[in-house]
């Protein structure tokens, strides 16, 4: 295989201010658009393993995002319905991941969507007739849904062009762009170039010089890492190769109005809890919770960055993450869904106060099974349609979804898939920190973290919070921005611009077994 093919390269001109040491504006082709588009469509969990994967040298935190992810990876296989469950968080699936898998440069090191069914799937009659994306899910028969169907074509959603014609978030009718340094993505022309100068104080060209930069997988990696720490990733990235950390972070309490509006809805979940506050500081110390709260702070991680934002970014300013949101809904061929989050059917919750949709039913494939002489099964998936395979239509299986968050016996049904939404087994008590660490409520955690806190126990109080839709939503934006989300989004405590501070980061706690 060619050093090409192994190692490939994006070719950049960039226009650079020497005097400032500073990238005035890249000029590119959709491929490298079409990586930077790729970052609004990875889930918030993904983003956190690969920054953490990927990083150089200190530690990055996305708000309380890596305390929650954390979280996950270090509670025991026991609180958890399934053992799916766990990996669905620690490895989540997005809807356009089978696009990512035609970027000319992925750092997404997701493997291909892949359907499981049991090896009985065809010989036994007890066996069912389901399909799990989870190879742990068990069938009606006993057996693990451990053997590997193959999909038709090059896999699931992958409809997409090559990056040559189409692209694979880009528009086919647009072949050149402008990016600034604060990643505003345009169509390239004459009029914008000069505008862009303008707008930047430049009268003339002299101090800036044009120059071809390579761009390969190591600054895939470190633009993603800008992204969410500066103010001027393309600098960072191409001219210091590191991160600046000089990024001011804005949050801004919802409106009046907007309160009151949502507030008039009857219909809207409630999830109660007992918050713990420091009578002194007025801050949430922590809070002791059921399933349905970690729910909640779980399925954030499974939120492409497009759908945090749609739902948190009008109150919100985080570096240039806004800026390429929007560039995103301009010039993408994915469609906008305004502040709706659409994930896959498995991540459905009891308690969804978000606008978060996951459809009812999962797909429907046809699986063509043939035996030869040898007894050699042939698996060929294809979703459903007017003409699934061009095989006989009595040779086609039908082969629905089994829900992996249910106990895996295989006796799915429309109410059973309904009733087993979440992710954390029922009945189990939570606590959950100021900054959003999670673990499993006892007197020995809550013992531990008032004497780590220095808390007196006649400075603690209990209040009662409901949180209905808009407290999750603060919550959610409190989470992006801030390393204090609980006191934040339910005791109302407004913060001011604050750069990224690096002394809060997530302490893993010993993995449980």
């Amino acid at each position: 295989m060619s050093d090409a093919l192994k190692n490939p390269v994006i070719k950049l001109k960039l226009l650079i201010d020497e005097e400032k040491n500073k990238v005035v504006f890249a000029e590119t082709g959709k491929d490298f658009v079409d990586i930077l588009f790729s970052f609004m469509t990875l889930p918030m969990g993904k983003i956190v393993r690969l920054m953490e994967m990927h990083q150089k040298s200190q530690s990055i935190s996305i708000g309380c995002f890596n305390n929650i992810y954390g979280s996950v990876l270090s509670m025991g296989m026991k609180h958890f319905r399934t053992e799916a469950c766990k990996q669905m968080l620690l490895y989540p699936g997005s809807l356009n991941q089978e696009k990512c898998r035609n970027l000319k440069i992925r750092i997404d090191d997701s493997e291909r969507t892949k359907c499981f069914i049991c090896p009985m799937f065809e010989r036994s009659g007890q066996c069912c007739k389901w399909y799990s994306n989870f190879n742990t899910s068990r069938c009606s028969c006993g057996n693990l849904m451990d053997e590997v169907i193959q999909f038709q074509g090059e896999g699931v959603g992958a409809t997409v062009g090559n990056g040559a014609e189409g692209g694979v978030f880009v528009r086919s009718d647009h072949t050149s762009f402008v990016i600034t340094d604060d990643l505003k993505v345009e169509v390239s022309s004459v009029e914008l170039t000069l505008n862009v100068l303008k707008d930047l104080g430049y009268t003339d060209c002299n101090k800036l010089v044009e120059m071809i930069y390579n761009f390969n997988f190591e600054e895939v990696a470190t633009l993603l890492e800008c992204l969410f720490t500066s103010d001027t990733p393309l600098t960072d990235t191409f001219l210091k190769k590191k991160s600046s950390y000089g990024m001011k972070r804005i949050h801004k309490p919802l409106s009046p109005a907007l309160r009151e509006e949502r507030e008039e809805s009857k219909a809207d979940q409630t999830i109660t809890l007992n918050a713990y506050v420091r009578k002194k500081e007025g801050n949430i110390l922590f809070v002791e919770c059921g399933e349905d709260f970690v729910d909640l702070l779980f399925t954030f991680l499974a939120m492409p960055l497009e759908s945090v934002w749609g739902i948190v970014g009008n109150g919100t300013i985080l570096g240039c993450i806004g800026n390429l949101c929007r560039s995103f809904k301009d010039l993408s061929i994915v469609s906008s869904r305004e502040a709706k989050c659409v994930l896959p059917h498995y991540y459905k919750c009891h308690k969804q106060l978000l606008d978060v949709v996951t459809p009812h039913e999962p797909p429907t494939y046809y699986s063509y099974v043939s035996f030869s002489v040898d007894h050699f099964r042939e698996y060929n998936l294809s979703e459903n349609s007017d003409k699934p395979l061009v095989y006989e239509w009595d040779k086609l299986v039908p082969v629905i979804s089994i829900d992996p968050k249910s106990e895996g016996d295989g006796n799915t049904s429309d109410e059973s898939t309904t009733s087993s939404g979440g992710f954390m087994k029922r009945g189990t008590k939570f606590m959950v920190t100021d900054d959003l660490i999670i673990t499993p409520s006892n007197s020995t955690s809550t013992i531990g973290l008032l004497k780590e806190k220095q808390v007196r126990l006649d400075d603690v109080e209990i209040q009662v919070i409901t949180i209905r839709k808009e407290e999750a939503i603060r919550l959610l934006e409190a989470s992006l921005v801030t390393f204090s989300a609980l006191s934040t989004s339910l005791l109302a405590m407004e913060i001011a611009s604050t750069s990224v501070p690096q002394s809060r980061l997530f302490k893993k706690p010993k993995i449980e077994t």
